[in-house]
């Protein structure tokens, strides 16, 4: 299979998540501090290994294909890389530099991989359709698919564990011996990404072989991921009504171009408004079945699980979230300042935001310095599509800050206060509007 290797961009884009009045000289200030603070991370990532290639433990594969420098990507472990909210601001789009794109490109878009992406020949490969919802089995070639109806949707791919972080390792009321930490990829804000989607619709492929009746219908990776039950295919479970929807589709294109190595390729699941973790990647089995198809995998572990859950929930709707472009190794000036950022949603359309700062004036304690104030929406809301907004902060005294950002959908979801999440043993669904840390000096403190 000929290599879809992305290059790697080490042009440092500007940081945009807050802009002065001073625009010249603050450019100025703010691309040696980048630089400088591009620089702190390649040297203190350098003893570890980690940099434009992590290394994988001794012995285990490397799970990402693509270079991911650190300007762009957080690592976080073999197979997590975090995009950086401070980039996002700026993308590449046709050869230009552009501050008001939508989409992320793809060699920038966060990679979440549990296994070594499978190596895959198109000559070869089929996806197999099988069950006993389908009166006409069959398997599908890449050409087969491209043949069918295409359809491009804009989406926000937001992982169900983004924000892991931010929740206490323990449950607040205790563990009681029964709850362990929150462990594993410990994502900030930036396990999302949004991109256009092209493929066929998973109903229309479903059709072709004979669906009838179906009440589930199970997608099966060709990776393969080691278990200490042994080696698995990531899987993800999914209602019929929802597998059989418009916005349902099987992608084989991301932002015009071939679906990327590392985000599936030749084909993976697309569900608008499901969470990250059930987009299943390098798809090569759909079984539709006329009963309940019992969970397996990874998948199994899916699920809300602490002291406020009785049973053990599944999560599918991503939650109302937003975060601010602003890298916090970057210094910003005194002055005026913009603050951007996005809100998405996976029950619909975001419609309002609101942003608040804070100061901290003795260890320990923060007062307001900018109370919540309603930001200006950059775009016309869409469903399942973040949407781009800013605020101005007049007059930025040096000092150290949080940021905060709160989202409202059009369904009334809310972000909630960070003590209001609910607090769940597998790191899933955090929505709270967690703060953002930000330095403001003048240029001539600048070392």
């Amino acid at each position: 299979m000929e290599s879809h290797r992305p290059q790697d961009r080490t042009d440092a884009a500007s940081d945009v998540a807050g802009e002065s009045e001073g625009a010249c000289s603050r450019r100025r200030f703010l691309m040696y501090s980048a630089a400088g603070a591009a620089g702190s991370v390649l040297i203190g990532e350098a003893s570890t290994g980690a940099g434009a290639f992590a290394p994988p433990p001794p012995g285990q594969a490397n799970f990402v294909v693509q270079q991911t420098p650190s300007w762009y990507f957080i690592h976080r472990e073999n197979g997590s890389e975090e995009m950086k909210w401070g980039p996002a601001g700026r993308a590449v789009f046709h050869g230009a530099e552009r501050e008001d794109g939508d989409t992320i490109p793809n060699d920038r878009f966060y990679i979440h991989n549990r296994a070594r992406p499978p190596d895959i020949d198109l000559r070869t490969w089929r996806l197999t359709l099988t069950g006993d919802a389908l009166t006409r089995p069959r398997s599908f070639s890449y050409e087969d698919l491209l043949a069918l109806p295409r359809v491009t949707l804009r989406r926000t791919l937001d992982c169900g564990a983004n924000c892991a972080a931010f929740f206490p390792k323990l449950p607040p009321s205790g563990a009681g011996g029964r709850w362990l930490p929150v462990g594993f990829t410990q994502w900030h804000f930036g396990a999302v990404g949004a991109a256009e989607w092209t493929g066929a619709r998973a109903k229309d492929v479903l059709a072709a072989a004979g669906v009838d009746r179906p009440v589930d219908v199970k997608f099966t990776g060709l990776d393969e991921i080691s278990t200490a039950q042994g080696v698995v295919h990531y899987s993800e479970v999914v209602p019929a009504e929802k597998a059989l929807q418009d916005d349902s589709l099987l992608v084989y294109r991301m932002n015009g171009q071939d679906l990327p190595v590392d985000h599936g390729h030749p084909l993976r699941l697309l569900l608008s408004g499901w969470g990250g973790n059930t987009q299943v990647k390098w798809l090569g089995t759909i079984e539709a079945s006329r009963r309940r198809i019992p969970v397996t995998g990874p998948q199994a572990n899916q699920v809300l699980a602490g002291p406020a859950y009785p049973t053990p929930v599944r999560p599918t709707v991503g939650r109302v979230r937003s975060a601010i472009e602003h890298n916090p190794e970057i210094t910003l000036l005194p002055g005026d300042i913009t603050l951007r950022g996005r809100a998405w949603s996976g029950a619909g359309a975001v419609d309002r935001v609101h942003v608040a700062v804070e100061r901290l004036v003795t260890p320990g304690r923060w007062v307001p310095e900018m109370p919540w104030r309603e930001a200006r929406l950059l775009g016309t809301p869409e469903p399942f599509m973040w949407v781009r907004f800013e605020v101005r902060w007049r007059g930025a005294k040096p000092g150290q800050y949080r940021v905060m950002s709160r989202a409202r959908d059009k369904a009334g979801n809310v972000q909630p206060r960070p003590e209001d999440v609910v607090w769940n043993q597998h790191g899933l669904g955090y929505n709270g509007h967690a703060p953002l840390d930000v330095i403001v000096l003048p240029a001539r403190d600048m070392p």
